[in-house]
């Protein structure tokens, strides 16, 4: 019998229907970003949530974060390592094993550096967060959300209904988390061309797109500055380090018009105080702020 749906996930309390199995009560980040990663590479998911699979007939079933098997790691030795000293939970372990089957499946250009990527900036966090390891999830932000859709203690909400909930917050975030790190690596990859190609102190883009991560990889010094189109209006230029800024004599100007009579361009639009960013309205004008800046 089912009892609650979300897509083409099924909820059933009958274990010979179902062909997925996770642990019931309380449930985590963990197990809810494992369904909705299954929902992703399977075209039905019928699922139990018991609290044991003592025994149960578990044969031809998926079973994850319960039983000690191939996709849990509640079992003494836990289920592997990183290099880095996170262990596995079954988000890790499905996505190592599925990983690459599902970006194959979306049809994403770069499979390796993606997986690696999503691999790097989210799924081993959800691992470190679940294994309790709190000294790798300090300073990063995780889909907390998903355990403040249990069911407080006064309320008298069905775990199963609570658990479906928790599937759509989470299946919304997957589907803006994989959008945003497409975008990333297929960014990463054309920023370190044009780096290849640079061969002044600033790198020009034909529009805004996810930089920085190309900057670390590349590791040039001699970049100081970038340059792009801006959303709002003209064009962005951004300091590339902790040690560059823009001029005192503009960023603690008192006003557009100061900043425009002290560095000698009209088109200047906006200085940011700590002299991060410069907006010019136009490619040349941008050029110019930067060979000012580049002035003695």
């Amino acid at each position: 019998m089912i009892k609650n749906k979300y897509k083409n996930i099924e909820l059933t309390d009958n274990i010979k229907e179902a062909k997925f199995i996770t642990h019931s009560g309380k449930f985590h980040v963990d197990d809810v970003m494992s369904t909705i990663f299954l929902s992703k590479i399977f075209d039905k998911v019928v699922l139990i949530r018991v609290p044991s699979i003592d025994n149960k007939n578990i044969t031809n079933k998926i079973v994850y974060d319960i039983g000690g098997g191939e996709f849990d790691h509640h079992q003494k030795n836990r289920n592997g390592q990183r290099d880095n000293g996170i262990y596995y939970s079954s988000i890790g372990l499905l996505w190592r094993k599925y990983g690459k089957e599902y970006l194959k499946k979306i049809k994403v250009k770069n499979i390796d550096k993606t997986f690696e990527y999503i691999d790097l900036e989210l799924i081993q966090y959800l691992d470190a967060a679940d294994n309790m390891q709190t000294e790798y999830v300090e300073n990063k932000i995780l889909p907390d959300f998903i355990k403040l859709c249990n069911p407080e203690w006064n309320e008298r909400i069905e775990e199963n209904k609570a658990f479906i909930k928790a599937l759509k917050l989470a299946d919304e975030f997957w589907k803006v988390y994989i959008k945003h790190t497409i975008a990333v690596v297929e960014a990463t990859e054309i920023v370190l061309k044009k780096i290849e190609e640079c061969k002044d102190c600033y790198l020009i883009l034909d529009r805004e797109m996810p930089y920085k991560r190309a900057i670390s990889i590349a590791k040039r010094n001699d970049i100081k500055y970038i340059i792009f189109k801006s959303k709002r209006e003209g064009y962005d230029i951004r300091t590339l380090s902790d040690s560059c800024s823009f001029k005192d004599e503009i960023s603690k100007a008192e006003d557009i018009e100061e900043d425009r009579k002290a560095s000698g361009i009209k088109e200047l639009i906006y200085v940011d105080v700590h002299g991060k960013l410069c907006c010019t309205k136009t490619l040349e004008s941008a050029i110019q702020i930067v060979k000012y800046n580049e002035s003695i």
